[in-house]
């Protein structure tokens, strides 16, 4: 920690804490305190759906099926709601709350509003439903007044309170009311009105100071002034819900337009209601009381919540009082702090990308253990404005280490790149480490590519054209290799040698490695034509590519070296190349390599061999293909190629011939088929000796 403050003094220390208020200031802004509520739904969808549910609570809803089957359109008469009442009262029900605002007197029988006023004072639990209504008036003057139940309602006796919703920027309802203060009056919502009768003692007196809202029994923390959060417990229907028409058709009801079936009489032998909490409210879409919560898009789904259930949620909070509440501010600004610092230490102690690996999981950890805060202790943490932190302060002090580096590498390249490779100049710009020789041990392969009959080629054409042909054909091959992650050691006149897996390690060098050999001979017949080379000219090449552990380094004499390899795999690769001209092919594999790329890589077992200055013999592959090859080839040079070189090894020269020849029927120019023609003829007149193991010993490199 010591050499961390040390690193990050002076500018990057500064750069740091700039980020830091820069990421305080932006994300008070309105589109990032979005992004924040948005994280928030994103936590209650994967909390999913509460369990067990409250099962205190049930909603009675104004559904498609009761604005479809009753006789009476909506808005419908009183006397449905005084059936309402009644029945539910009869039911046992606890407490029965109406989302429903009866401010108008049925005009078609005044007579009914008495008797639903009847039917409240009998009931005794009712708690009915008005609103604030906001209004600008002249010069702008911002008026409030209420729109209270009708009085013979309220002379009933009956409770009732505020059904105002309060939306967030993006329109959704995370939160609900707790009270409204007008002319010094105040105010309850539904649910704290519930409460209030529930507890049987009245609301005391609300300090505005504090940070939570007194019931008299118990605190609610406050997320503003006059609001707390809602811990929505699933998206809609999460609580029970029954149509306005399964609580009116009971054995008197026979107003159904379809089928009577009573059904609220087996709700009273089941005791459905009993000791319930009722709500009741509208949740047909066409009546527009359907809202937007956290869990809208809940698995996929775009779902409304019905408004009646946006109460039942919050009263279920109140009743189990498992309240969400907002991290204090000092916490989140010694969160970014230390997130800050964090940040700019892994930034100036790794290499960006590094850096961006091991931020990343910073940030999945934090985003981990915010939603274990959220699912099980209901703290809510601005996670935008940590991320927005670290966002910053890894973006403003990459840039400096950039600028930084960037310097340092252009003094470090104009003084060395006049005495070593390229090649090397970057490695030690990448790794920090200045040219040292010797070298390590590690897995590699080796590609070596030549070009056949060049020296006939440069006899027949001017020097100028050669060079110019020659220097376009390593061009487009090492843009080839380099486009895989090899890396160049060599040129021999026309022959090239490539590393894969070295400087850089990764684990499928070998794959890497013969994608690149198929590419480098398609792109060799491509520039055939192009300029309409004939086939025995340079654009014909032999690849042989070899897997093996060697040794990498900076190898040579303390005066001059170079970024090579050696070891006995090294040479390996180089006699594979050759082999193409003993068996006519363009790319050979050793064992080595196709026991890495066999799951993608269509080859051919060629034979067994020893090469030159090697005694242990091993298998070599023909590679036709990376992942598909046409049907016909396969059937032939892979499949039945393989049958013919069985039957030559178990000494069936007659069978090996036949099968050569149905091979080159079809592909007459098949080397191999013709090469081990020749051999079982020579067999079938010479039979080798009895102790012949059928490896193949090349005489040549």
């Amino acid at each position: 920690m010591k050499n961390y403050f040390k690193s990050v003094s002076g500018i990057a220390a500064v750069l740091t804490l700039v980020s830091l208020v820069v990421a305080l200031f932006l994300s008070s802004f309105s589109l990032l305190n979005q992004l924040h509520l948005k994280t928030v739904d994103t936590f209650f969808s994967l909390r999913g759906p509460m369990s067990p549910i409250d099962s205190s609570i049930v909603v009675v809803a104004i559904d498609d099926e009761a604005i479809k089957s009753l006789p009476s359109k909506y808005p419908f008469p009183t006397a449905y709601y005084s059936r309402l009442v009644k029945n539910l009262h009869q039911a046992g029900a606890r407490l029965i709350i109406f989302d429903i605002e009866f401010t108008e007197g049925d005009v078609s029988d005044p007579q009914s509003d008495l008797e639903f006023a009847r039917q409240i004072r009998e009931a005794g639990n009712v708690i009915l439903a008005g609103k604030v209504v906001f209004e600008v008036g002249t010069y702008g003057i911002e008026n409030f007044h209420l729109l209270e139940p009708l009085a013979p309602l309220l002379r009933s006796g009956a409770g009732w309170g505020l059904v105002n919703t309060i939306e967030d920027s993006d329109g959704f309802i995370r939160q609900y009311l707790l009270f409204h203060q007008i002319n010094n009056k105040t105010y309850y919502p539904l649910a704290i009105k519930a409460i209030e009768i529930l507890q049987n003692r009245p609301i005391p007196a609300h300090d505005p100071h504090l940070r939570h809202f007194d019931t008299g029994v118990f605190q609610i923390p406050k997320h503003s002034a006059n609001t707390f959060l809602i811990n929505y417990r699933g998206p809609a229907r999460t609580f029970p819900l029954y149509s306005l028409t399964a609580i009116l058709d009971d054995s008197l009801f026979q107003l159904l337009e379809d089928d009577d079936t009573d059904i609220f009489d087996l709700h009273l032998e089941w005791g459905t209601f009993r000791d319930k909490i009722v709500l009741v409210g509208a949740s047909a879409e066409e009546l527009q009381d359907n809202k937007y919560t956290p869990f809208y898009h809940h698995r996929g789904n775009k779902r409304k919540t019905p408004g009646v259930e946006m109460h039942a949620h919050a009263l279920s909070t109140l009743l189990q009082r498992d309240f969400l509440r907002n991290a204090p501010g000092w916490t989140s600004l010694i969160a970014c702090l230390i997130l800050a610092f964090l940040t700019g230490l892994i930034t100036l102690s790794l290499r960006p990308f590094k850096a961006l690996g091991v931020i990343g999981l910073l940030i999945l950890l934090l985003i981990i253990s915010g939603f274990l805060l959220f699912s099980q202790a209901g703290w809510i943490v601005n996670f935008i404005q940590l991320l927005l932190t670290i966002a910053l302060t890894f973006i403003a002090n990459t840039l400096y280490q950039i600028v930084r580096v960037q310097k340092e590498k252009t003094r470090i390249r104009q003084t060395f790149q006049q005495y070593v490779a390229p090649s090397i100049v970057e490695k030690m710009l990448s790794t920090g480490e200045l040219p040292s020789y010797g070298g390590e041990r590690r897995e590699l392969t080796m590609l070596f590519s030549d070009i056949r009959k060049f020296t006939t080629f440069s006899e027949n054409h001017e020097p100028e054209y050669v060079v110019s042909r020659l220097s376009e054909y390593l061009t487009e091959m090492v843009d080839i290799i380099f486009k895989h992650n090899g890396t160049l050691d060599k040129f021999v006149g026309d022959e090239i040698m490539a590393l894969f897996g070295a400087p850089y390690s990764f684990v499928d060098h070998a794959e890497r490695a013969c994608i690149a050999a198929t590419e480098m001979v398609a792109r060799l017949q491509a520039m055939k034509k192009q300029y309409n080379t004939p086939q025995n000219g340079m654009f014909k090449i032999g690849i042989g590519i070899n897997t093996g552990k060697v040794i990498v380094g900076n190898l040579g004499s303390s005066q001059l070296f170079d970024y090579t390899v050696i070891g006995d795999h090294v040479n390996i690769g180089a006699r594979l190349e050759g082999a193409n001209k003993e068996y006519q092919t363009t790319i050979i594999l050793s064992e080595y390599t196709y026991d890495l790329v066999r799951k993608n890589a269509i080859a051919r077992e060629l034979d067994w061999v020893r090469v030159l200055g090697r005694k242990k013999p091993l298998r070599i592959y023909e590679l036709r293909g990376m992942n598909s090859l046409p049907q016909m080839e396969k059937d032939y040079l892979i499949d039945l190629f393989a049958e013919g070189l069985q039957a030559y090894r178990d000494r069936r020269w007659a069978e090996a011939i036949r099968t050569f020849h149905r091979i080159l029927r079809f592909y007459p120019e098949d080397g191999p088929s013709r090469i081990f023609t020749i051999r079982s003829l020579n067999f079938l007149e010479n039979a080798p000796p009895s102790d012949w193991d059928g490896v193949y010993d090349f005489q040549e490199k």
